[in-house]
């Protein structure tokens, strides 16, 4: 039990990690627009908030293939997409329970699953804080939405 633990305590450094440097580059990114196409992002805020939204979601898929991975190296569920199923349930909280792991794995599910917790609340604060700047920042001088 100790070292699937330690695995699962792994697995969210990992997923950590691989959250905070896609919104690492994701917010240079956006910086970079705003620096060399200087209305960009303020005229078309819808666009780079689709595009934003869209970006985070791939490390999110990411981490649930890491988990997924695990579930099905260490033999946990017997397919990997019975595996990623598991996983994208879990990650996200929402929990089915049509397909659900032996009494022996039950505990690293939750690790998961509070692993999915915050990375969603982690994306949803930047999301939040992007947004705000979008479409709420005031306007440069001279300058008005069109």
């Amino acid at each position: 039990m100790i070292i699937r633990l330690s695995i699962a305590c792994g697995l969210i450094a990992i997923t950590v990690a691989i959250q905070a440097l896609f919104m690492s580059a994701g917010l240079h990114a956006l910086r970079r627009i705003d620096e060399r196409r200087k209305f960009f992002a303020y005229r078309h805020p819808t666009v780079v908030t689709v595009a934003w939204v869209i970006y985070l979601i791939f490390p999110i898929i990411i981490d649930v293939c890491l988990w997924a991975a695990f579930y099905y190296v260490a033999e946990a569920l017997p397919s990997f997409e019975e595996a990623f199923y598991f996983s994208t349930v879990t990650f996200t909280t929402v929990g089915y329970g049509d397909i659900v792991l032996g009494r022996d794995w039950r505990q690293i599910a939750t690790f998961e699953a509070v692993n999915g917790w915050i990375i969603f609340g982690w994306a949803t604060a930047l999301m939040m804080a992007v947004i705000q700047r979008l479409y709420f920042r005031e306007p440069e001088p001279g300058r008005h939405r069109d």
